[in-house]
């Protein structure tokens, strides 16, 4: 892979994300950034989504504040972003390359998830995001979470999704 594209646009449909999950308005028309999320499994994506900040800070408001603290806390204490960062610049694409908590290669994870913050251009914001992280990390924050955020987050995918995805991509919306 030599580009972000396949990270940008769906599995599904090979097409870039052009309309929020949640209120269906169109991205690009929206003014806001917006967050690409991807779960994957043995290296097929299971669920996928683009969320306007809007409805994402919407979402996130039924989680707890005990779960927002823990995944913060998680992200800014368990993750070596001087190092990540440091490396994200020379090579922009590496950020796919491995967890960014434990440094896990993609292709030895079964699981892992990937989140994309697009400014309102649909332009990538590069900062801390994109990232990739596997699922033992994602495991890790999510027995942090409190059971009205589980609750919350299944809800969220009850809404959209037509099964029971995993809880994988909630880290993305905190």
């Amino acid at each position: 892979m030599s580009t972000f594209e396949p990270w940008l646009n769906s599995a599904e449909t090979g097409e870039a994300f052009t309309h929020c999950i949640h209120c269906k308005l169109p991205l690009l028309e929206i003014d806001s950034t917006w967050l690409i999320n991807k779960d994957f499994h043995k290296g097929e994506c299971t669920l996928e989504y683009a969320i306007c900040d809007g409805c994402r800070e919407l979402t996130s408001e039924d989680f707890s504040e005990d779960s927002k603290k823990a995944v913060r806390n998680f992200l800014e204490n368990e993750i070596p972003w001087d190092e990540r960062l440091q490396r994200f610049v020379l090579h922009p694409l590496s950020r796919m390359e491995n967890c960014v908590a434990c440094n896990c290669p993609r292709e030895l994870a079964e699981d892992y998830a990937t989140s994309i913050l697009m400014d309102s251009v649909g332009e990538i914001h590069f900062g801390p995001l994109p990232l990739l992280i596997c699922g033992g990390c994602i495991e890790l924050m999510s027995e942090r979470l409190s059971q009205s955020t589980r609750d919350s987050w299944r809800r969220f995918l009850e809404e959209h999704f037509d099964y029971p995805p995993q809880l994988s991509s909630l880290p993305g919306l905190l």
